[in-house]
């Protein structure tokens, strides 16, 4: 039998992930700092990948919703550049219960903002449980896709 011929094969290297905790401290004051204009609180400044991040919660009491997002904080390297980014994000009551969301983004340029817009609404996040001390906890994991490797 001859030998057939070998296929190219494509894979994709490994993700550089990092997990962060963001810690929404004085919920209740945030919520009325929040008037609907698109205010929002960030996190500190994180690197995955070789890019700087931040996660921003908007509390915004006028909507139904509090949303988390993950922003590109960093200029990419080379124009047309575009960069595949993991995020996911949860928040978890004092019982072990969490929302869970995950998602995958394509960034393209410095200051792009993807995530969930209605991660949580607000009566179920003030449901007995997942507020304690006017503070809760999300627990965001930002992975970034390597580039493609033909070999």
């Amino acid at each position: 039998m001859a030998p057939s011929a070998t296929p190219d094969r494509m894979s994709l290297t490994t993700a550089a992930t990092r997990e962060i905790l963001f810690d929404v401290e004085g919920y209740t004051t945030t919520k009325l700092m929040s008037d609907g204009s698109g205010r929002y609180f960030q996190s500190d400044e994180f690197t995955v990948g070789g890019y700087d991040w931040a996660v921003r919660y908007y509390p915004d009491r006028v909507g139904l919703y509090v949303s988390v997002t993950l922003v590109l904080l960093s200029e990419l390297k080379n124009a047309g550049q575009e960069v595949g980014v993991s995020f996911a994000c949860a928040l978890r009551n004092w019982l072990g219960e969490r929302w869970r969301f995950r998602a995958s983004y394509v960034f393209s340029r410095h200051g792009q903002e993807m995530g969930f817009w209605r991660f949580a609404r607000h009566d179920a996040l003030e449901a007995p449980g997942f507020i304690v001390d006017d503070c809760f906890t999300l627990v965001c994991a930002v992975s970034v896709l390597r580039k493609l490797n033909k070999y």
